[in-house]
């Protein structure tokens, strides 16, 4: 698709996000990376959208849970961006690599336990979709009754079904969470936003969150996702054994630059008017998404005898420029810790149907399969010895693990 539009238009494609809104898609690498660390002359601030300041942006938008004007890390610049990303950046520090290997290897087993016995399993619903909000759960302090609600509320948003009751629904869980946290701190990510010296608002660290939560569990499933099939698919499995950690790393920096997690996001406004060649212009306030895919794309087709020769971590899967995801180093591990745990437990693992069968969720953002079908030899569940939780999280305070994953589960997939 993108080969037939460069050939029309060149690496700046000229699309529609909804009829009558118009928009711009950067394809060409060099040029996504200038415009993402020029920030004189580009923002990442949707409050210079034109067609959002005029009205020609329904209230009712599908659009908007995405792309309105947030006081979070990604929609603001400047002095304002660099307080955010602080308070971002220092709470994510703290959470050591150790810590987050461990509560995604334990919640990573606990969703293998509720499959193992079948020989049969969807890992996009049983597996994949499900650990990143355990994980973000127990990050950020949440109980059962918040993760459920909001995990909920931010899948419709994300997909775009009844977004604006579904994102008031989302903030309302989070208003609990940090009342809560107010009244009892922990060690949790939640609290540090609070307590860090940026002085949040509430309403500014429901934002925050809202931005790591979400963006963390869809980042984090549709990495998980096109790395296992990657992995069925081809040659990376050893007959009979688990892929070493070395293997899985060089996997998932594969699909970082073959197949990023987000495909179109996030956008970019010009504070002027960008002549772009051939007579054409891009208006000042006119969105253009990042296409860090297709980027990624033709710039390997560009440069494949070279990073044949020297393989480096040059992608754009994590964006470019200051507005780089500060969380990537998290999503990675919690990816790598979820692929080892899986083939370690189900080494004969194997695709249920051919990967060319497979049915895709696309959306502008991402493609995700519809299911992911394996089989395997059924195994039993691991002893209560092996499933027991360390009493403390991190600082040693109480974990906040939910008190009983298999009903968490029904819950969860009951109300998605």
């Amino acid at each position: 698709m993108y080969e037939k539009l460069r050939a029309e238009y060149g690496p700046l494609i000229p699309i529609e996000l909804e009829p009558g809104v118009n928009a711009w898609i950067v394809t060409d690498y060099q040029t996504l990376v200038a415009w993402s660390r020029d920030t004189s002359n580009f923002s990442y601030d949707s409050r210079n959208w034109k067609d959002f300041r005029e009205g020609r942006v329904a209230p009712d938008s599908p659009l908007l849970p995405m792309m309105a004007p947030r006081p979070n890390a990604l929609y603001v610049d400047g002095v304002e961006h660099q307080r955010y990303r602080r308070a971002i950046s220092d709470s994510l520090g703290a959470v050591r690599e150790a810590y987050l290997s461990e509560i995604t290897e334990r919640y990573a087993g606990g969703l293998i336990d509720s499959f193992c016995e079948q020989g049969t399993a969807d890992l996009v619903d049983q597996y994949a979709r499900l650990l990143p909000i355990l994980v973000m759960n127990e990050l950020f302090g949440f109980d059962e009754d918040q993760g459920l609600r909001f995990a909920g509320a931010m899948r419709k948003v994300v997909v775009g079904v009844d977004a604006e009751r579904a994102n008031a629904e989302a903030e309302r869980a989070l208003s609990e969470v940090i009342a809560a946290k107010h009244a009892n701190p922990g060690e949790d990510l939640t609290s540090r936003l609070i307590g860090h010296r940026s002085a949040l608002t509430d309403e500014e660290v429901i934002h925050q969150m809202l931005l790591m939560v979400t963006w963390g569990v869809e980042t984090v499933l549709a990495l998980t996702c096109a790395s296992a099939r990657a992995a069925l698919s081809g040659s990376v499995l050893p007959p009979g054994r688990a892929p070493s950690r070395t293997v899985l790393v060089e996997l998932v920096d594969r699909i970082l630059w073959e197949v990023p997690p987000i495909t179109n996001f996030p956008a970019v406004y010009p504070r002027v008017d960008i002549p772009v060649g051939g007579g054409r212009v891009i208006e000042a306030g006119t969105p253009i998404l990042l296409g860090l895919a297709a980027a990624n794309h033709f710039y390997r087709l560009e440069n494949a005898e070279r990073l044949e020769e020297a393989p480096n971590r040059a992608h754009l899967a994590w964006g470019a420029g200051p507005h780089r995801c500060p969380a990537r180093d998290e999503a990675t591990v919690i990816t790598i810790v979820a692929l080892r745990t899986l083939f370690e437990r189900l080494p004969d693992l194997s695709l249920a149907v051919p990967s060319q069968e497979l049915r895709w969720y696309v959306t502008n953002l991402a493609s995700v399969p519809v299911d992911l079908p394996v089989r395997f030899t059924p195994t039993n569940r691991r002893s209560p010895e092996e499933t027991k939780a360390p009493p403390p999280s991190e600082g040693g305070r109480p974990s906040s693990v939910l008190s009983s994953l298999s009903d968490f589960l029904v819950r969860l997939l009951r109300g998605s």
